[in-house]
This record gives structure tokens, sequence and C-alpha cells, in this order.
């Protein structure tokens, strides 16, 4: 009772979307709650999210990183033409090609102390002409249908290894987080960073871990997108920069830094891939979509700030009457 006394009401208005939204469709729209609809419910999960938390990490350390969505085409592209004959080596890459982007962001940014919009702005640029040109400015399939198979095989109802990946990659970011020392210098270093340093804390490195593994999520979702789609596209994910940034500010990431934890972010993806699904069965078109996106992180963003802060000052003055 005390630990729920204590949620913010942003807090509160996340849970309560959690568990409205689908009841609210599952009520009102026929096949909501259908196996089929539920997988295509948790694949879209397993993509945003692998995007969202990436990026979460350089808002934690009161960064941004712009060249996710970008990192998901060029992830797509690698998997799509060194994947051939095996899906492994094509990921592999895929991956190795989004860390040396991402150290290569932070050391722009720790180093050379260029802001990290200005760096990953370029970055973007950068990447979407990249993949322009691997892809000759055309589609590149994939005709590795074995591993498409394999990857998106369901499991227990509406699971599957892609779904599984990015499940791991939440538990594993939870666990550095809440119990690492890498953890504890990712939110110092987005709470005050003069501070952090003069205390001791390795903001280098959480600069380089949070960018790096900003540009492998990314480029690992990408390239298994990429599997499940047996094509790949320099336009692939143009849109996830907008849907992983509004996922982890509804999951309570702070644009200012210090703040956010993968359970909040995973709520804040299925809050929306819940929405965004229930409202396309309605058949509403991308506009009223777009508009219902909106409004719910805007309700939720104001009661985190000052409309949150006069709610909780209003109840410690009732309960100290």
């Amino acid at each position: 009772m005390l630990e729920l006394r204590q949620q913010t009401a942003s807090d509160l208005l996340r849970n309560f979307l959690l568990i409205a939204v689908p009841a609210g469709f599952a009520l009102t729209t026929d096949y909501y709650l259908s196996s089929g609809n539920l997988f295509a419910l948790a694949q879209t999960f397993s993509l945003v999210g692998l995007v969202a938390l990436g990026l979460s990490l350089t808002m934690i350390v009161g960064e941004f990183d712009l060249s996710v969505a970008p990192m998901v085409a060029v992830g797509g592209l690698i998997l799509a033409k060194t994947g051939e004959s095996s899906a492994f080596i094509g990921v592999a890459l895929a991956v190795l090609f989004g860390a040396a982007v991402g150290l290569l962001n932070a050391h722009l940014v720790f180093r050379l102390k260029v802001s990290s919009l200005v760096t990953t702005l370029g970055a973007m640029i950068l990447l979407s002409g990249f993949a322009f040109w691997i892809a000759g400015g055309q589609v590149v399939p994939y005709n590795n249908f074995d591993a498409a198979d394999a990857v998106d095989q369901k499991m227990f109802y509406m699971l599957s290894p892609r779904i599984l990946v990015t499940l791991a990659a939440f538990v594993l970011a939870a666990f550095v987080l809440r119990f690492t020392r890498l953890g504890r210098d990712l939110y110092a270093t987005g709470s005050h960073r003069q501070s952090a340093i003069m205390s001791g804390a390795r903001t280098g490195h959480a600069l380089y871990f949070s960018f790096c593994t900003s540009g492998i999520c990314a480029a690992l979702a990408g390239a298994l997108l990429s599997i499940s789609l047996a094509t790949g596209s320099p336009t692939l994910g143009n849109t996830l920069l907008v849907q992983a940034a509004s996922a982890a500010i509804l999951g309570g990431v702070a644009l200012g830094g210090g703040t956010g934890r993968p359970l909040g972010i995973g709520v804040g993806v299925g809050v929306l891939a819940a929405l965004n699904n229930g409202l396309s069965l309605a058949g509403a078109n991308s506009a009223t979509t777009q508009l219902v996106n909106g409004a719910v992180l805007a309700v939720v963003v104001i009661l985190g700030g000052d409309l949150g802060r006069l709610i909780k000052s209003r109840r410690r003055i009732l309960a100290s009457r």
C-alpha cells in the first residue's frame, strides 16, 4: 500500500493504460484476442521494444541517438547482403557494424564534446545514404526462408525466437542498471554529469556503453526484421525513431536523463503496440492513430510534470492533516 502511494500519477496512468487499452479493445473488437492477432502484437513489441530499449539507454545518460532508424535499415541490408548462406553470419556482421557506429558516436560526444544531437544527426544522414548505396536504390531480397521460419516460429501461443531475443535484452539491461556499477554510472551521468565526474562515476564508460548498445539494438532489430520479411530495404524502419522515443517517454524515461527502467520502457512499448493494433482492427486511419498516440503521450507527460508534482503535493498536505 505504501509503495502504491509513492508511485507518481504518470506511473499509475501508465499501468492503468497497460490494462485498460487491451481490455477495451478485447470487449469491442472481435479478433483482438485471437491467437494470430496476439502473435502479431508481440512481433511488433519485439521490433519497437528492441529499438526503444537502446534509445532509452542514451536518454538515461542525458543524450539522444537520432541514428537508430537508418541503423535498422542498414542492419537489415547487411543481413540481406551477407547472410544468404548463414543468417548467423549476417546478424553478427550487422551487430558489429551497429556497435562500431555506436562507439564512434560515443567517442565524438565524450572526447570531442560534440552534442549528441549534432553527432547522431550526422550519423543519421550518413547511414541513410549508406543504406541507399548498399541497396542500389532497390529492395534487396533475402532468400534464406529456413532462417525466416526459425526466427518467427510460433511458440507458447504468442512467442517466437525473435520475441525472446527482445525479452532477453530487456532482462539483461535491467540487470545491468539495477545490480552493476555501470548501471549506477549511467544514472549518475544522466542526473548531473559534473557532479558524477567529481564523485568518481565513470561517465565515459556510461556514454560508450549506452551508444554502443543503442547501435547494437537497432542493427539487431533490423537484421531480425529483414529475416522475417525476407527482404532488406533502405526505407526499412523509417518511422521507428518516433515510435521508440514515444514508447520510452511513455515508459518513464526523461529526456533530461537520470531516470527510466527497462520495465517501464516495456510497459510504454506494450501500451503503444496494443493501442495501435486495436485502432487498426477498429478501422482507424493513420491520421486518427497518430492523433490518439499523441494525445496519450501528452497526458502522460503532463501528469509526470508539473501536474503530477501538484497532485503529489496535495497528497502530502492531506496526509499531514
